[in-house]
């Protein structure tokens, strides 16, 4: 993995203003794509890919 993934990730939810503020998933980022929950595992799950795919130039 690059440098440019951050050590640990936090994602609040569930929504926003009054909705939001509670820790949904928290851990490295492979862990918060894993549990598959809150609004930032969908967006680590594709970067995931698209990293783990990159066809070498």
């Amino acid at each position: 993995m690059s440098s440019q993934w951050p050590d640990h990730v936090i994602d609040l939810g569930s929504g926003a203003g009054d909705a939001g503020g509670t820790v949904v998933a928290a851990g490295t980022h492979e862990h918060v794509a894993d549990k598959g929950v809150g609004a930032s595992a969908g967006y680590l799950t594709a970067a995931l890919h698209a990293a783990t795919n990159v066809t070498p130039s």
